[in-house]
């Protein structure tokens, strides 16, 4: 199986363009023959899009599964023939979710999973704000994946139901976005990362978000296996990591 990690620019309440983005990835990675694209935490209307105004996100932000941008994502699945993984904010039910969608090259929704950690909301966000309560595991490829979000996988009191996915399992996908410098990621955070997945036996496939200020998220893809490192994109600039799993 083929898989692709696409460090991409992701833009505040910039849906045109993050679409836009997307489909120059999924382009590439047509090209590397991907089966699936992966994209990192609320890729598709950028980390920082909400105000935690609710009546002003649940109207102009969250979208819901069957949005026209959802459509359009869908439609971009069938025209490049190719699985898509993406973040985003979600309504659901007038909750907004930090959730994270899987469709297939149909189209069609294979797993979505609602962030479970709270890390992606302020403290004073109220209780609309929601999270999930489940990791999916889900068949894709022929391979069985489950998914957790960027905090999920530094959370204590989750650590134990990630581990006992492990044996369900044949990798997990980590899209997070992290906003550190390449230095910063560099000297120590890229090390930390890496050491966490040995906490897991099966593959790891991380991607993050890049952002264009100084300070936001600068990318960066890898697959690691109980603290080895298997492929890796560095933090600095877009692009795209290929890796073909046996």
């Amino acid at each position: 199986m083929i898989i692709s990690l696409a460090a991409s620019m992701s833009l505040d309440n910039d849906l045109e363009a993050n679409l836009t983005s997307m489909e120059k990835m999924l382009a590439k990675a047509k090209a590397d023959s991907s089966e699936l694209v992966l994209f990192g935490e609320a890729f598709l209307q950028g980390f920082d899009a909400l105000t935690f105004n609710y009546d002003y996100d649940i109207n102009n932000v969250a979208l819901g599964l069957h949005s026209p941008e959802i459509t359009k994502i869908r439609h971009l699945a069938r025209k490049y023939d190719i699985g898509i993984g993406f973040g985003f904010f979600e309504n659901d039910h007038s909750g907004i979710f930090d959730s994270y969608l899987i469709v297939n090259a149909a189209g069609e929704t294979v797993a979505k999973y609602q962030r479970i950690s709270a890390g992606g909301w302020i403290p004073e966000a109220n209780a609309e704000y929601r999270m999930g309560r489940e990791f999916p595991v889900f068949t894709f490829g022929g391979k069985r994946f489950t998914i957790m979000v960027c905090g999920d996988f530094w959370t204590d009191d989750l650590l134990c139901k990630i581990v006992e996915l492990d044996p369900q399992v044949d990798a997990f996908l980590w899209p997070v976005h992290c906003d550190y410098t390449s230095k910063e990621w560099n000297d120590s955070a890229g090390e930390d990362y890496r050491k966490q997945s040995q906490i897991l036996a099966k593959p790891i496939f991380f991607v993050n978000n890049v952002r264009p200020d100084e300070d936001g998220a600068k990318g960066g893809a890898f697959v690691w296996q109980q603290g080895r490192e298997l492929a890796a994109h560095e933090p600095g600039q877009e692009g795209i990591l290929t890796y073909k799993w046996q």
